[in-house]
């Protein structure tokens, strides 16, 4: 997957106004809580088949740093 589609399948996901990019902190997005992070993990679970778990959200701030959990092998750019 392109990181610029990441984005923004993340933002309809998230069901975020804002644009979202790689610096953007996702804890501190206006619609962000709990079932977010549900949302996040069956979202990453379905485009990229690599299953996460709450745990692995609590070290990680920006979405820069979820693409890397998910592993930079899983995006085309």
């Amino acid at each position: 997957m392109k990181t610029q589609d990441f984005l923004e399948k993340l933002q309809d996901e998230l069901e975020e106004d804002n644009t979202l990019s790689l610096d953007t902190k996702f804890k501190e997005l206006e619609n962000y809580d709990s079932m977010s992070v549900l949302s996040l993990i069956v979202f990453i679970d379905e485009n990229f088949g690599k299953k996460l778990d709450t745990k692995q959200f609590k070290d990680i701030n920006t979405l820069q740093e979820l693409k890397g959990l998910i592993g930079a092998e899983n995006f085309e750019d």
